[in-house]
């Protein structure tokens, strides 16, 4: 149970540092300090949800190994990124090609994890 919850949070911690990240990015305000007040924010979020996730994937190293648990973290974070992030928060339309693939990532981590 406690593994399933360190995956689980380096999933969220990444995919949350990935879409702050992204926010980061997006054109600033109008008055270039606000927009570098902003840029800065969504960077320290983004970092500090990346430091969350290499906690969380620490401790997971300590239950599976280093060949099981990167691609699981990654595939999963992977999926968490355009799922999560590009659909839900960003409103980007994923293509059935792009869902094929998604499907493909998720085999092979289940591939990998076995």
């Amino acid at each position: 149970m406690r593994t399933l919850l360190f995956l689980l949070a380096d999933m969220i911690a990444n995919t949350g540092a990935h879409v702050a990240l992204k926010r980061s990015a997006a054109p600033s305000a109008p008055g270039l300090a606000d927009g570098v007040k902003v840029f800065i924010l969504w960077q320290v979020i983004g970092n500090l949800a990346s430091f969350v996730g290499v906690l969380a994937y620490t401790a997971l190293l300590r239950t599976f190994s280093l060949h099981v648990a990167y691609p699981l973290t990654e595939g999963l974070t992977a999926i968490g990124v355009q799922v999560v992030g590009g659909m839900i928060f960003f409103r980007e339309r994923i293509t059935p090609l792009a869902w094929a693939g998604t499907g493909l990532i998720l085999c092979g981590v289940v591939l990998f994890s076995v």
